[in-house]
C-alpha cells in the first residue's frame, strides 16, 4: 500500500473516532426510528425500513425520523425514503437538479464535516441553522455554513471563503 494511501486511511479512521460521539447519537436516533418504522410498516402500507453502510455512513432508509427528507448525525444518515430507489430518486429530483448531485452525496459531506469537527459538529450545525433562521431563511439556507459546501457543485464539506480559492 502506498504511503499516502495509508495516511489517508489513518486520517479517515481518526476522523471517525473523533466523530464517534455524534455517530453513537445518530445510530441511536436511526435505530429508534427504524423500530417505529417497522411498526408503521406492519400497520400501514409504508415501506419497511432498512439499514446499510454506504458513502461513509450507516444509512437508515424509509425511516420516519428522516424529517423533511434526510438528516446526518456523525457517520449515520437517516432518510425518510430510500435515495437509491426509483421512488426516492423522484422525491429528490428537485434538490438534485438544484445542487447538481444526488442527495446521498450532500449527506456524505456532512459526515466529513463531523470527522473534522468531532464533538463541535452538532453545536456548529445548531448555530448555523439558527443563523439562517435569524436571516429569514430556512434551516438549510446560505447563512448556515454547514450547508454551503454540501449544496455546491461539486459538493464539498465547506464552501470556499468569498474571494478565496475553490
Amino acid at each position: 500500500m502506498a504511503k499516502g494511501r495509508r495516511w489517508d486511511r489513518a486520517a479517515d479512521l481518526v476522523g471517525k473516532v473523533w466523530n464517534g460521539p455524534n455517530t453513537l447519537l445518530g445510530l441511536l436516533y436511526g435505530a429508534v426510528g427504524m423500530g417505529i418504522g417497522a411498526i408503521l410498516h406492519l400497520l400501514t402500507e409504508r415501506p419497511a425500513p432498512g439499514v446499510r453502510w454506504r458513502h461513509n455512513a450507516v444509512q437508515f432508509t424509509h425511516n420516519p425520523f428522516g424529517g423533511a427528507g434526510a438528516i446526518t448525525i456523525g457517520n449515520a444518515s437517516v432518510y425518510f425514503d430510500d435515495p437509491y430507489s426509483p421512488e426516492g430518486r423522484r422525491t429528490w429530483a428537485g434538490v438534485e437538479a438544484r445542487e447538481g448531485h444526488p442527495i446521498w452525496e450532500h449527506e456524505r459531506q456532512h459526515t466529513l464535516q463531523g470527522q473534522l469537527l468531532g464533538p463541535l459538529y452538532l453545536p456548529s450545525n445548531l448555530l448555523g441553522g439558527l443563523n439562517a433562521l435569524i436571516h429569514g431563511e430556512n434551516w438549510w439556507g446560505p447563512h448556515n455554513w454547514n450547508e454551503r459546501g454540501p449544496q455546491r457543485h461539486p459538493p464539498r464539506p465547506w464552501a470556499p471563503r468569498r474571494g478565496g480559492r475553490s
